[in-house]
């Protein structure tokens, strides 16, 4: 095993479970004050941008956690892992972002 491949694996999946973490905070701890931007006074539905929000880190924060096994798992194809890691939370932030739009006034 490439010991490199298995430090960046774990790296990743340390970053992946902080996300998963934050959403778990967000969709059941209810903690909005956590979310970038938020302005309670912009806000129509707090618990549903919370699920939305939440909701949306979740899967992206779990899918990028399944890449850092990968990343242990087939060291040879590292590159290609970590630009699907990229990808994923980019468009999760993404989906997250335009979707909270319709919680605002």
């Amino acid at each position: 095993m490439n010991t490199g491949c298995a430090l960046l694996g774990i790296i990743e999946g340390g970053a992946a479970l902080l996300v998963v973490f934050l959403a778990y905070l967000i969709k059941y701890k209810k903690q909005v004050n956590i979310i970038a931007g938020y302005d309670e006074r912009e806000c129509k539905d707090k618990d549903g941008l919370t699920n939305w929000i939440g909701g949306t880190l979740m899967i992206s924060g779990s899918i990028c956690f399944l890449l850092a096994i990968l990343v242990i798992a087939l060291p040879n194809h590292t590159n290609l892992i970590m630009a699907f890691f990229g990808i994923v939370m980019v468009l999760g932030c993404m989906v997250a972002t335009i979707g909270s739009n319709k919680y605002k006034f």
